[in-house]
């Protein structure tokens, strides 16, 4: 792909007015059998897969927090909330059990032993962002808000302990992983919400004050800054796009705490405000050094210290592979061009007026690094999986750069994100398309998308046909799969896309190699009426794709339930305090 999101597809919620609906909740009745194994069951047992985990338990566990006055049981319950929220089926809870959830919060937080107990804070802030992070709970979320902000306000005075600082983390963390959520769509409820609840003034007042900095660590600001980050992407622009008052004013405001900073604290001040609030709001490279006075740019060689040669054509910077992973990942690419050259019979020769000599692949060790580093040493917008950059390709001394990632989320298994889909965009751009991208006026998508998947993945593709076979009765046209565009979504521009190159390299070899042809001559119109005649196989094409949907069998594991997981580029790894790790009594997946 040439620059792929990681966001995922919007969805649409219920109506915000089943939330007024009724003023009142129905109470559920004590199931003795229930609330005695909530209460008796070792802990460790709530995070695994198991029959406690059901939508009455999570009632009960409510209906506890509701009623309870022991410290050491509401500690339980609400780190079963918790556990629920990753191992049980989160998705058939009502809105009515998320208004009891409400009510009980509520009834909690004004208790004296909730107050002067920052575990069961901690537990209310985690509460918040993995249950009130979708538009249906917009409005039990405002209720809940100025609670979080009060939270905010009384952790920050509290002595520096390894208690008081998970609660004050997962405070911090609720505002940004909300923020995160609702800027998806700036125009829902969850975004209206979250602005007119006084958030930021809470983070800003927090932010500024000499409680953000804990002696020679200074994550709780960082940490405000992130949330402040996330708080400015979720304003609304102006119409034309511009920034509006309300972003500036954010933007002004931390810039101003930001220099205050910097005149006590210096370099490390410096990388606070980089590193939390101006990657974070894909302020980008040229931002930075406008505003050098505040934020720094490292040296390349200090990010990526290693440079490796795979061939004459190909060579990685890399922030922290050994050199095992990096001859795996050369090996990988190179076998892998030897396939592209078959399948479109290239003769290895590249295109008229190519200057690309070799591909740099730049290499960070997870999606947080990426999104930093991405935009202070090579000024590309991070706000994605990674992507391929083409540059000019009849430019003298011009560098095709392919940028990713480790998939940090498979650990300690090793593999690059996208990286054999993203070599085949270069193999494409050098060996076949003339000129750079977006060169050819249309129906390029398919042809760049498809063609990366088909070579990168073969015939060994099951999430794809997982999504052919569960759409088989609106499968699209061969006709319409040329004319994909990226807005079209990415099964279309994907999954639909591998199919046809693949229909194309099973039936009609030779066509796919003449459309690579017309393009490497630059002659679209060629390759427009080919695709003109290629659509007329639409009837084999469609009894082509049942076939391979029959012949399909899911390969999913029938008796493992998948972990409901946080989202994994929703938080930034070197925001994490080095000293406040995942042990038994803070699990988070």
């Amino acid at each position: 792909m040439l620059t792929r999101s990681f966001i995922a597809l919007s969805f649409l919620y219920p109506s915000l007015a089943l939330l007024s609906a009724c003023s009142s909740v129905t109470q559920i009745d004590t199931n003795p059998v229930i609330t005695q194994q909530l209460q008796t069951t070792a802990v460790d047992l709530f995070f695994t897969h198991d029959n406690l985990h059901t939508r009455d338990t999570f009632n009960q566990a409510v209906k506890l927090i509701q009623n309870e006055n022991n410290p050491e049981q509401l500690d339980r319950q609400l780190y079963f909330l918790r556990a629920f929220s990753y191992f049980g089926p989160i998705e058939t809870l009502t809105l009515d059990d998320k208004r009891r959830l409400t009510s009980a919060l509520i009834t909690l937080s004004k208790r004296q032993l909730f107050i002067e107990n920052p575990r069961l804070q901690e537990h209310f802030a985690v509460t918040l962002y993995l249950y009130y992070n979708t538009d249906d709970t917009a409005l039990l979320l405002s209720k809940l808000l100025p609670i979080l902000n009060t939270q905010l306000t009384r952790l920050a005075q509290l002595p520096i302990t390894e208690t008081n600082d998970y609660a004050l983390w997962e405070t911090l963390r609720a505002y940004g992983l909300l923020l995160t959520a609702a800027r998806k769509d700036n125009e829902n409820a969850l975004a209206k919400q979250l602005i007119n609840a006084n958030i930021s003034q809470a983070l800003l007042a927090f932010a500024s004050s000499p409680q953000s900095l804990h002696a020679q660590q200074d994550w709780p600001r960082a940490n405000a800054y992130w949330a402040l980050g996330q708080y400015r992407l979720v304003l609304p622009s102006e119409d034309d796009g511009s920034s509006s008052a309300a972003e500036l004013a954010i933007d002004t405001a931390v810039a101003k705490m930001a220099k205050a900073d910097v005149e006590q604290r210096g370099i490390m001040a410096k990388n606070t405000y980089t590193l939390g609030f101006h990657v974070n709001t894909f302020s980008g490279k040229e931002s930075c050094e406008q505003q050098s006075d505040i934020c720094h740019i490292p040296a390349l060689t200090e990010i990526l210290p290693i440079h490796h040669v795979c061939s004459k054509s190909l060579f990685i910077l890399a922030q922290d592979l050994n050199q095992q992973e990096l001859a795996q990942s050369c090996d990988k690419l190179i076998s892998q061009a030897s396939n592209f050259h078959q399948l479109l019979q290239t003769a290895e020769t590249p295109t008229a007026n190519d200057t690309n000599s070799a591909l740099r692949v730049v290499t960070f060790k997870n999606w947080s690094q990426y999104n930093a580093y991405g935009q202070l040493l090579f000024d590309i917008q991070t706000d994605n999986g990674g992507m391929y950059i083409e540059g000019i390709p009849s430019k003298p001394n011009n560098q095709a750069t392919f940028f990713a990632y480790r998939q940090f989320w498979i650990a300690p298994e090793f593999a690059i994100w996208n990286l054999n889909h993203e070599y085949v965009h270069y193999l494409d751009g050098h060996f076949v398309k003339y000129g750079g991208f977006g060169h050819f006026p249309s129906k390029m998508v398919w042809w760049s998308e498809g063609l990366a998947e088909y070579v990168s993945k073969g015939n060994d593709n099951p999430s794809t046909l997982e999504v052919i076979k569960r759409e088989i009765e609106k499968a699209p046209t061969l006709e319409e799969i040329f004319a994909t565009e990226y807005k079209d979504g990415q099964d279309r521009t994907y999954k639909w896309s591998y199919m046809a190159v693949r229909f194309l390299a099973e039936n009609y070899h030779s066509d796919l190699v003449q459309l690579s042809k017309y393009l490497k001559t630059d002659y679209f119109e060629g390759y427009e009426l080919l695709l003109e005649q290629l659509s007329k196989h639409q009837q084999q094409f469609a009894l082509w794709v049942n076939e391979q949907a029959t012949i399909f069998e899911e390969e999913t594991e029938k008796n493992t339930t998948k972990i409901n997981k946080l989202n994994r580029y929703g938080y930034r790894d070197y925001l994490t305090p080095n000293h406040l790790t995942q042990d038994s009594k803070h699990l988070h997946f």
